[in-house]
């Protein structure tokens, strides 16, 4: 019985499965009361549904989830601002036959750009809060290539036969709006994180739109735009579309928090930044070949930006790969071969100023345990939080590194034998004080042994390493969750 009312709850239909099934069914609708001229209000109503159910979705998830609420109210906002335009403009059109340009109507179709790139940034800063540099450049690599053909075919054009400089301004701000959601659009798109189902619902949005709003300005500029064309079809569905999104299970993991520092270099990505880069030059080459005139300042200026930008995004890989060879990838910290050649570096440098120097050789007690009960994955999150607490235990300038798999090591620059070892127990005392979460509601108790050596009593780097170990060994054999100090290379280690 339970397992049959599990299988109906599984098929029971969704919000976001009623706002996709009710797109092509509201757009149909609406072509039909068009084709056949009833109903005018009607025929309204089927237009600004969409904009209403995207809005009323966004309200609805804001409702349910507290950490979703200020995206969802600005979401919400640009919705409301795009219908309550809608429907000024349709009452113009039937009060007055023909709607002036610009209308009241204008405030609150360019005002809901603002609102969504609000949103869409929140989203953004929710995902990566630090500064993902690399989304960043990419993002502007993009947008400067699109402003570019913006520029040279909608927005000089659109001025150049706009009568008055209040009607060109209103006239500009709507590509410029399109340009502002491309650049937050391709950041978000871009950027670290996960690729939630809902995340590409509102990729699938942001797409439809400005390819709606692109071809508005061509057929505006030619003259050749009537209302209920084809456009409000694509318009509408982009609507339906996000507010399937916001609604959608995935929502949340929207602004789920990503762990990659930056996100991979693929070839798809590259071949997307490779086509933005070559806008301005192709622009120009086939503005040459068709005997048109472009704005060659303006080509020659957004040639030198995109060259200086994947300037910066290469210089951005170099560095990203160079980080990669000495960054262990699940916890963040410095990799073995970091770590020798720093010690290799500081001995030398102790030696020639007459300074101590000290090492940890640390390793998680019964770690094969902790996977075996829990899992790799409750292993990694222990050892997640092993480094995490080593970070914070250690002072700083001490040099933290992964050195084998449940193994870490600690440099303990100009660090006297007793100050190495009050070191090393805060760091036993810290790791065992709390249990780590492995799961959900799981928790483990973990502690660590530690091996400590130092010089000058170690001769050489080779020595210092080895001596560090034998303590770890020992501190081992002592029962772990121990200290034990190396005092010289031959002799036996002692347990503190």
């Amino acid at each position: 019985m339970t397992n049959a009312v599990s299988a109906v709850a599984a098929r029971r239909i969704a919000g976001w499965h009623v706002c996709l099934a009710a797109a092509p069914l509201a757009i149909a609708a609406y072509y039909l009361l068009v084709h056949f001229g009833l109903w005018p209000g009607t025929q309204v109503a089927l237009y600004v549904s969409a904009n209403a159910t995207f809005a009323a979705c966004a309200l609805v998830t804001a409702r349910r989830n507290r950490e979703l609420r200020p995206i969802m109210l600005l979401m919400a906002g640009s919705a409301l601002a795009g219908m309550v335009a809608d429907i000024t403009f349709y009452f113009l059109a039937l009060v007055n036959e023909e709607v002036a340009y610009p209308s009241v109507a204008d405030i609150g179709y360019l005002l809901a750009y603002p609102l969504m790139a609000a949103g869409l940034l929140l989203i953004i800063r929710r995902r990566t809060p630090g500064w993902d540099g690399a989304s960043a450049i990419d993002a502007a690599i993009i947008a400067v290539g699109a402003g570019y053909l913006v520029y040279e075919y909608i927005i000089g054009p659109t001025v150049s036969v706009t009568p008055g400089t209040f009607t060109k301004l209103v006239s500009a701000a709507y590509p410029v709006g399109d340009l502002m959601l491309i650049m937050v659009g391709a950041r978000l798109v871009l950027g670290a994180g996960p690729r939630s189902f809902a995340l590409r619902l509102v990729a699938g949005y942001l797409g439809t739109v400005l390819f709606a709003d692109t071809f508005y300005s061509v057929q505006s500029l030619n003259g050749t735009y009537h209302v209920a064309n084809f456009l409000d079809a694509i318009w509408m569905a982009g609507c339906f579309m996000f507010a399937a999104a916001v609604i959608h299970p995935s929502a949340a993991e929207m602004i789920t928090q990503s762990n990659a520092v930056t996100p991979d270099a693929t070839t798809s990505r590259l071949a997307v930044l490779a086509l933005a880069a070559v806008t301005a030059p192709a622009s120009l080459l086939i503005q040459y070949v068709t005997d048109r005139r472009p704005h060659v300042i303006a080509a020659a200026a957004v040639c030198i930006v995109l060259f200086l930008l994947v300037l910066a995004r290469m210089a951005g890989l170099v560095r990203a790969q160079r980080l990669a060879a000495i960054t262990d990838g699940l916890t963040g910290l410095r990799s073995r071969r970091y770590f020798e050649e720093a010690l290799g570096n500081e001995a030398a440098r102790a030696g020639r100023n007459g300074l101590p120097l000290g090492v940890l050789l640390l390793d998680i007690d019964h770690f094969k345990r902790v996977n075996d009960t829990y899992g790799h994955a409750g292993g990694d999150r222990v050892l997640v939080e092993v480094t995490h607490r080593l970070r914070e235990l250690v002072r700083p300038g001490d040099v933290v590194a992964r050195y084998g798999g449940e193994e870490f090591a600690v440099l303990l620059p100009a660090t006297s034998p007793t100050e190495a070892l009050d070191i090393a127990e805060r760091v036993r005392r810290g790791v065992a004080a709390a249990p780590i979460a492995v799961g959900d509601g799981q928790l483990a108790r973990v502690s660590v042994s530690v091996g400590v050596a130092g010089m000058p009593s170690s001769a050489t780097v080779g020595e210092l390493v080895l001596a560090a170990d034998r303590a770890l060994y020992a501190a081992k054999h002592a029962g772990r969750n121990q200290v034990a100090v190396a005092e010289r290379i031959t002799g036996s280690p002692l347990a503190a």
